[in-house]
């Protein structure tokens, strides 16, 4: 067992790492777990974007409804789409301008789905109106609203979060035996106990029993915000991928403009996923101006989800209609599977509703260790002065 000094060296260290990083993260657990509901959210703070009050019986296929938005709007390419819709929404798609048009004030359309024609626009740059409040929130948890500093930043922060837990795992193990025994209470809560100790007991005992999912998140976070300087170079140097495409540059940085149409993308996507035997189900449609591609996701569901590692993705060429890309983790190698299960994990969806209500409550946990943490070296912080003041003064007086 480690000795009474060699513990308290370790105690100055969490308890540092914890002050340093408290705040911070104190923000990312509480915004984390207000995104787990993002999309509730956006649809109760946007309704009147999202909700279509037509007959269901008169609503079009998406790909249809999208197909008369662009011929309504030839300056505008559609980059993105789903290919299923509740009956009561609108269409969500995403568009940019095309090569040599003007910039648009917007990101996102709103399409009526009985005629294709827009309902709404909004951007999806953060912002404290109610349009941009998600994209405020999810900035604000990433980067502190601060760009790649914040996002470094942070990443730092959460690197602090990782071996301040495995130091508080350490403080919490017993210096003498019978091991399991001594342990136990540091598992435990009882409400019959003093304030300071009920603190100490919720702080203990909530990372104790949560400790192996706060550190996939904490680990997580550190992968997502190094994820181009670390974690994906990592993963591709220990596995590299069978099938490599977005590693390299763009071939068209000015943006290009599709020959075919997303009717005939998703034809070919669908024809190329029977070919390889999958049986998922397209979930949306996709295009790169900067590499002239369409791509198609397909999922277990046909609705884009994260369960699991994530979508596959099919890209073709937008001039010929030519396979160019598979993006696939379920048969690539080890590699695409550490880069797709960062996200899915973090979040919470790798599991659906009931994994990402938990990462909720690991949000709110993290929360919690925070305030707490600090609420007990403030509590402590006065007997300490005090008692180094009381120490000197006694070794001034000898002197």
């Amino acid at each position: 067992m480690a000795s009474v000094a060699t513990k308290n060296t370790w105690l100055i260290l969490h308890r540092w790492f914890g002050i340093i990083t408290a705040l911070f993260l104190f923000v990312a657990a509480v915004t984390g777990s207000v995104l787990t509901a993002r999309a509730t959210i956006d649809r109760w703070a946007n309704d009147d974007l999202f909700t279509y009050t037509g007959e269901a019986s008169d609503r079009l296929a998406p790909i249809d409804a999208v197909a008369l938005y662009e011929a309504a709007n030839p300056g505008i390419q559609v980059t993105g789409f789903p290919l299923s819709s509740d009956d009561t929404e609108n269409i969500v798609i995403t568009v940019a301008p095309k090569p040599g048009e003007a910039a648009l004030a917007y990101d996102e359309v709103f399409l009526n789905p009985a005629s294709g024609e827009a309902t709404g626009t909004r951007s999806t740059d953060p912002g404290l109106s109610n349009r941009q409040i998600i994209p405020l929130i999810l900035e604000l948890h990433y980067n502190l609203l601060v760009g790649d500093v914040g996002r470094i930043f942070m990443g730092f922060v959460a690197i602090g979060w990782l071996i301040s837990s495995g130091i508080g795992l350490y403080l919490t193990l017993p210096r003498k035996g019978p091991f399991f025994k001594n342990w136990r209470p540091a598992w435990t809560y009882s409400p019959k106990r003093s304030l300071a100790r009920q603190m100490l007991d919720i702080h203990r005992a909530s990372a104790l029993w949560l400790f192996p999912f706060l550190f996939i998140l904490a680990f997580t976070s550190v992968t997502l915000n190094f994820f181009s300087e670390f974690w994906d170079p990592f993963a591709t140097t220990i596995a590299p991928l069978e099938k490599s495409l977005f590693h390299l540059d763009a071939p068209y940085p000015e943006g290009a403009v599709p020959v075919l149409t997303y009717a005939d993308a998703l034809a070919l996507a669908e024809s190329q996923a029977a070919a390889v035997g999958s049986e998922w189900k397209p979930a949306t449609m996709l295009y790169y101006q900067n590499w002239n591609l369409y791509g198609t996701t397909f999922s277990d569901t046909g609705d884009l989800n994260y369960k699991y590692l994530g979508p596959i993705y099919h890209y073709f060429d937008a001039v010929s209609g030519d396979w160019v890309h598979e993006v696939n983790p379920y048969t690539d190698s080890a590699g695409l599977v550490m880069i797709r299960s960062v996200y899915p994990l973090h979040s919470g969806e790798i599991g659906g509703w009931l994994t990402v209500f938990f990462v909720f409550v690991l949000g709110l946990a993290t929360a919690e260790q925070c305030f707490t943490g600090i609420w007990l070296w403030l509590k402590r912080r006065g007997p300490r002065v005090a008692a180094k003041k009381k120490t000197h003064s006694s070794a001034s007086g000898k002197a």
